[in-house]
């Protein structure tokens, strides 16, 4: 049989089919080629009993993502707040570069925006204008639905950022199923981690979203080659430099450094590049 894996839990696999919802385990031959499901696979598995069944076969993933660890998903969307979680313009960058890498459409989405005052706002609508889309929500007042739900339209999403930053609350104001919503830490103004493990929700003909766990931090292994680091941020001019090898750090006649100078190119966005640039230089020659 063929379904899709629409939920994890340790080392069972929900797979969804058309006829019902079976409760699977992968096959051993998985674990000796160091190969694992993912939620949002499509699979071939053997029934046993009792909508029991082995996963024997992955077919072809469209894409795959670490942070959440999740395949076959068209958009992200992108959860950050400017207080409680604080805002982190490294991680918000980090994160981004990561889609753009693997070609993921990504929306961010401003959280609790009730809790930031509005030159804050006005300061993180430079991703609105590097070409993002931005939605500004607070959970429990007017909630956009009507908005959100066109987005979601004939897709499949995924919900990602830090813990604590509004998904489950989110996700409640769009699904039927009662998710579990945790609450911040007073000492750490970081959210505690309630949502587990991976799961698809289904919000009508072709429109799924899922449901990950929050985190912290991640490592940022999407990349060999910090050369390849440039392409990953939207707003650089790569192909206007008196060189066609320019990073954009120390070379000659630069373009994206003159766009800095402008204004074209925010000072953030430019000194999270370096970091990054160093961290994945590091990386490869530790390797």
């Amino acid at each position: 049989m063929i379904g899709k894996i629409i939920k994890s839990q340790k080392e069972i696999y929900y797979v969804l089919t058309e006829l019902d919802t079976f409760m699977c385990k992968a096959r051993g031959v998985f674990r000796k080629k160091n190969i694992k499901p993912l939620v949002g696979d499509n699979v071939e598995f053997d029934v046993t009993e009792n909508s029991k069944g082995y996963i024997t076969k992955i077919l072809d993933r469209k894409n795959e993502i670490k942070r959440p660890n999740i395949s076959n998903i068209d958009q992200i969307l992108y959860f950050i707040t400017i207080k409680n979680p604080s805002l982190n313009l490294f991680n918000i960058d980090k994160y981004l570069a990561m889609c753009e890498h693997i070609n993921i459409d990504v929306v961010i989405i401003v959280s609790k925006k009730d809790l930031a005052d509005k030159k804050d706002l006005e300061f993180i609508k430079m991703y609105e204008k590097i070409g993002y889309k931005l939605v500004f929500i607070d959970n429990y007042n007017d909630f956009p639905k009507n908005e959100i739900l066109k987005i979601l339209d004939g897709k499949t999403s995924a919900v990602s950022g830090s813990s604590g930053v509004g998904k489950s609350t989110f996700l409640n104001n769009l699904v039927e199923d009662e998710i579990e919503i945790g609450t911040i830490s007073e000492k750490s103004k970081r959210g505690k981690n309630t949502t587990r493990h991976i799961e698809i929700f289904n919000l009508g003909k072709n429109t799924n979203i899922f449901d990950t766990p929050g985190f912290d931090s991640f490592d940022i292994d999407f990349i060999d080659d910090e050369k390849d680091l440039k392409y990953c941020f939207k707003e650089f001019d790569n192909n206007s430099c008196k060189f066609n090898n320019c990073n954009h750090i120390n070379e000659p006649k630069c373009k994206v450094k003159d766009d800095l100078l402008k204004g074209f190119v925010e000072k953030t966005r430019y000194e999270n590049y370096l970091l990054l640039f160093e961290e994945i230089k590091k990386r490869r020659q530790t390797w």
